[in-house]
């Protein structure tokens, strides 16, 4: 009966042990997978904010339209339309 519970004990720690590494593994790939989650998420943001900071240049009537052109370039080559390209083109 001795050795049936060093047989049970040895067993359970082995497989204690094979199932920690098995679970570092595994936690270490959902971790990749969320940093490229968020480096996608930071990335959308980034582009979100940088429109509205070159949509507010563009409507700066402060700023002579000849200079503000180079923001209005950058706005239409990142992806921005809208209201702004509208009141860009009418000459306002």
């Amino acid at each position: 009966m001795e050795n049936f519970g060093i047989i049970c004990g040895v067993t359970l720690g082995l497989f204690g042990s094979v199932f920690s590494v098995v679970q570092f593994f595994y936690q270490r790939h959902k971790d990749k997978e969320q940093a490229a989650i968020e480096a996608e998420r930071d990335k959308a943001q980034d582009l979100k904010d940088r429109l509205f900071f070159l949509a507010q240049l563009i409507v700066d009537r402060d700023i002579p339209r000849e200079s503000r052109q180079i923001f209005f370039d950058e706005y239409i080559a990142k992806g921005g339309n809208g209201s702004f390209v509208k009141w860009w083109l009418e000459g306002k």
